[in-house]
């Protein structure tokens, strides 16, 4: 059975505003873009037909890193890494400020 929360949310425009009222805003958006990345390398994997030793073969690392990397709950992975594995795969990393 779904929790339920004694919260009106009427007086939130929106759910970032709403975490931003918490003060939550920037560690959630952190945490999904950090699951999102993880989710696209995992989909050019399975397009590309790669294992998690292959890809860890590509990154000269280890399959406990690569584990790392995929795991969308893993917030200590570096820029460089997601990088190195976005380049293993044919594909470029890109970040931006908004």
């Amino acid at each position: 059975m779904p929790q339920e929360f004694d919260i009106d949310v009427s007086c939130f425009p929106s759910f970032s505003d709403f975490l931003q009222e918490k003060g939550n805003d920037e560690a959630i958006t952190l945490r999904a873009e950090k699951m999102a990345i993880a989710l696209q390398l995992v989909e050019q994997m399975e397009k590309q037909n790669i294992s998690k030793s292959q890809m860890a073969e590509r990154l000269g690392t280890s399959r406990a890193q690569v584990d790392r990397i995929l795991n969308p709950k893993s917030q200590n992975v570096t820029i460089e890494t997601l990088a190195r594995a976005a380049a293993a795969l044919g594909r470029r990393f890109h970040m931006e400020l908004i």
